[in-house]
């Protein structure tokens, strides 16, 4: 009865105690200046598009308005079968900065997003290249900021946390649960480490200094992994880019899901590939998360007293990890003591996932779909 109280206590009290030794906060974007004395280097954004019309005009309109001096925008428009293209075109035609591509056909061995960000990366002419997704709206100071800051401080790849626009309590909860995990997966505080095998990257703002990200392979060496925007991260620390990770400060947002559902659809397709879509270890997931959401709320009104206490204490270290890692400063760390039926729903969408993908023989991606064979000889 010992095992799963102490194994979630320790899980959830762990990164508290290292952040709070190290004294760790996530700098914020809208903490770095915005002025320079000297020329800004040249900056590229590849945008991949793929059945964006709901999205992909104010994203490029926020891209736009950004007071980046000589930004290029490259917007991949990829075998759209809505009116993303036309879009596309039609705000190109008014603003010399926006280029489109269209992409016709998707070569074998690909992903299409991968495919994409290819192909958007090879037509960069800057020294910086942000990779950014079709529903990100940017604040008109957030590039500069990003980029003063890597030139300051000679960062190779900078991943900025976006503000997600939540909107229902359900969805609030999933959300910040999954970022909870997210946290406590990808350790941020030692992705600085150049010792440390920590590694992070975020599709809504992957910015990366061009050089480096040619040196690594750029996104050929992620043809086939559904999580391109992390293993973007994994591949420059591998090669020893310098790397860092900030919040956004209300200057990059997204509507990432709709509804605590759309959490669980949207992740259907590749949470499977987060466990390098191997069965034993998407098994492993759900038993390390249901031990660390699921149990400790049971487990207060089950077994002998010392165990009941234990998972206490773990809810009181929910509301803790809620605190820091809160989605913005009027969330309430409160939110925590729900994060078991945030955790409920991360297990179902991994069961879901594995269950999806082994019917199929694969996933279906933005109408295409790709063989589970290919997939797993993808993951880098």
């Amino acid at each position: 009865m010992m095992g799963l109280p102490l194994f979630a206590l320790f899980t959830w009290l762990a990164p508290l105690v290292e952040t709070t030794v190290r004294r760790w906060r996530p700098r914020s974007l809208a903490d770095q200046s915005a002025e320079s004395h000297i020329p800004l280097p040249s900056l590229s954004v590849v945008v991949p598009a793929c059945n964006e019309e709901q999205t992909i005009a104010p994203a490029m309109r926020s891209l736009l308005a950004c007071d980046y001096p000589g930004l290029e925008i490259i917007a991949v428009n990829d075998r759209s079968t809505d009116r993303t293209g036309e879009i596309l075109d039609e705000i190109a035609a008014s603003n010399p900065r926006l280029r489109v591509l269209h992409i016709q056909d998707l070569p074998a061995g690909w992903l299409g997003k991968n495919h994409a960000l290819q192909v958007g990366s090879d037509q960069c002419a800057g020294s910086f290249i942000l990779f950014t997704d079709a529903d990100v709206v940017f604040e008109p100071t957030a590039l500069r900021r990003a980029v003063l800051l890597c030139e300051r401080e000679e960062v190779d790849h900078l991943v900025v946390m976006p503000d997600v626009v939540l909107k229902s309590f359900w969805e609030t909860v999933a959300v910040w649960m999954f970022g909870v995990v997210f946290v406590m997966h990808t350790r941020p505080w030692r992705l600085e480490d150049p010792k440390s095998n920590s590694f992070c990257g975020v599709g809504a703002f992957n910015l990366v200094r061009a050089s480096a990200y040619r040196a690594m392979g750029g996104h050929h060496r992620l043809r086939m992994d559904v999580a391109d925007d992390m293993k973007l991260g994994k591949c420059l620390k591998e090669s020893g880019a310098y790397c860092k990770f900030l919040v956004h400060g209300g200057l990059v947002s997204v509507r990432w899901v709709e509804g605590a559902w759309g959490l669980v659809t949207g992740l259907t397709k590749n949470f499977y590939g987060g466990f390098g879509f191997r069965p034993e270890r998407a098994v492993l997931g759900v038993v390390g998360i249901s031990a660390l959401g699921i149990w400790p709320p049971i487990g207060l009104f089950v077994g002998p007293t010392l165990p009941r206490v234990l998972c206490g204490l773990t809810m009181v270290a929910m509301v803790a990890a809620a605190t820091v890692a809160r989605p913005n400063p009027k969330s309430s760390p409160l939110h925590g003591l729900a994060f078991p039926f945030g955790s409920a729903l991360i297990v179902f969408t991994i069961l879901r996932s594995v269950w999806f993908t082994h019917r199929q023989g694969g996933i279906k991606w933005r109408g295409t779909f790709y063989a589970l064979q290919e997939l797993r000889k993808g993951i880098v």
